[in-house]
C-alpha cells in the first residue's frame, strides 16, 4: 500500500510504523545496518534517553539572569503590616470599648456584675491561700524527716 508518495507501509495491522525513502533504502534499512556493525556502541539517542532530564540541564552551562524582585521582606518596608500589633491594638479597643460603655444593659445588673467579679476575686483568693498552706506544711513534714534521718545516723549494711 503506498501513501503520497512519501513513504510505503510495511504491513496493513501496523498504521504506525511507517519507514521513510533515504536514497535507495529506507531508514529502518540503514539503522538495521549500522547496528549490524558496530553492537558495541550505544546510540546516542539511547544514552540521552537513559539520562534524566535534571543530568541533561546540570551539563548545560546555562544561567538565567535574575533581577531584584519587587517584593521587599517587612523589616526593609515602612509601615509594613504586624499581625501581632494589628491583634493587640485590636484587643485593647475592645477592652476600652467595654468598659466605657454600658452595653445597654441597667445600672443594676452593672452593680451585680462588679460583686460578681468581686466574690469570685476572693475566691481565687481563698483557694490560693489554701494551696500554700498545704505546700508549706509539705515542707515542714519535709524537714522533720531530714532531722529524723540525721539523728539516726547512716546504717552499713555489709555483704
Amino acid at each position: 500500500m503506498k501513501s503520497n508518495g512519501s513513504g510505503t507501509k510495511k504491513n496493513s495491522e501496523d498504521l504506525f510504523d511507517w519507514d521513510f525513502e533515504v536514497g535507495s533504502s529506507t531508514l529502518s534499512d540503514q539503522q538495521g545496518k549500522q547496528d549490524k556493525d558496530s553492537p558495541a556502541e550505544p546510540r546516542r539517542e539511547d544514552a540521552d534517553e537513559a539520562r534524566t532530564g535534571r543530568q541533561r540541564a546540570a551539563d548545560g552551562a546555562y544561567r538565567p539572569e535574575y533581577g531584584r524582585p519587587p517584593r521587599r521582606p517587612a523589616a526593609e518596608r515602612e509601615n509594613a503590616f504586624n499581625a501581632i500589633a494589628w491583634l493587640l491594638e485590636g484587643a485593647t479597643g475592645l477592652m476600652e470599648e467595654l468598659q466605657h460603655n454600658d452595653l445597654g444593659l441597667s445600672e443594676e445588673f452593672w452593680i451585680h456584675a462588679y460583686a460578681a467579679r468581686q466574690e469570685s476575686l476572693l475566691a481565687l483568693r481563698a483557694a490560693l491561700d489554701d494551696l500554700i498552706e498545704r505546700s508549706s506544711v509539705e515542707r515542714q513534714k519535709q524537714a522533720e524527716r531530714a532531722k529524723r534521718r540525721q539523728r539516726r545516723g547512716g546504717i552499713d549494711i555489709e555483704f
